[in-house]
């Protein structure tokens, strides 16, 4: 009775890079108290229009965009009496790093009048690309290992039997780095604001299973 003698070789290998960021995404949480709905967006609109004109002579007033506009009752305890209502908004703007003087237009979005916290980040446009390129290198050193230990043990590399992907980005969701960086605010400050941009780590793993011959 004969044996079949087909084996297989299973390896893995692991890619980490650094890639910088090429997109900025400024964030503008918009919120208050007034007596009424009405003037909560009057109140909101108002902020909209100052935000905007902040961000006009860069050409950005076009890219923010706003939504989840919410305005809700605040009542006593006891009697349940309407005392008066907030409101909140999320904005965005979403623009190229290698474009975009995002260091002026974070101080002028500081400075212009508006009441709205201001956050900064930054984060790659095309998170996949950076992937696919690690993803091929990571198979190639796969492949590489594999082969050395094929010819070991006296074989060499057939067909792959099995593949499979993993990415960090994938289980942690897009990666991002954030700049925690805040002018004081106050128009004629003297002190340039200074954001730089850190590189965002992308990491992927394969697990790679080929027959041997």
């Amino acid at each position: 009775m004969s044996m079949d003698k087909t084996g297989y070789v299973s390896v893995g290998a692991e890619i980490e890079d650094e890639v910088m960021p090429d997109r900025v995404i400024f964030s503008i949480g918009f919120g208050g108290r007034r007596t009424t709905k009405e003037s909560c967006l009057e109140d909101y609109n108002a902020d909209r229009a100052r935000v905007a004109d902040a961000l006009a002579p860069f050409g950005l007033d076009s890219e923010l965009t706003c939504c989840r506009y919410t305005c809700y009752a605040q009542t006593t305890r006891k009697k349940a009496t309407i005392v008066g209502y907030n409101y909140y908004a999320y904005g965005t703007v979403t623009a190229p790093v290698d474009s975009t003087d995002f260091a002026s237009v974070w101080t002028a979005l500081n400075t212009c009048g508006s009441h709205a916290d201001m956050g900064i980040r930054f984060e790659l446009a095309d998170q996949r690309a950076a992937e696919d390129a690690l993803i091929a290198r990571a198979v190639e050193r796969a492949r590489g290992n594999a082969e050395a230990l094929a010819a070991a043990a006296g074989s060499k590399l057939g067909g792959v039997k099995h593949i499979s992907y993993n990415s960090r980005a994938a289980s942690y969701g897009r990666t991002y780095c954030v700049a925690a960086c805040a002018p004081d605010g106050a128009p004629g400050d003297s002190e340039e604001t200074v954001l730089e941009p850190e590189p965002i780590e992308v990491e992927c793993s394969v697990d790679v299973e080929w027959w041997l011959e």
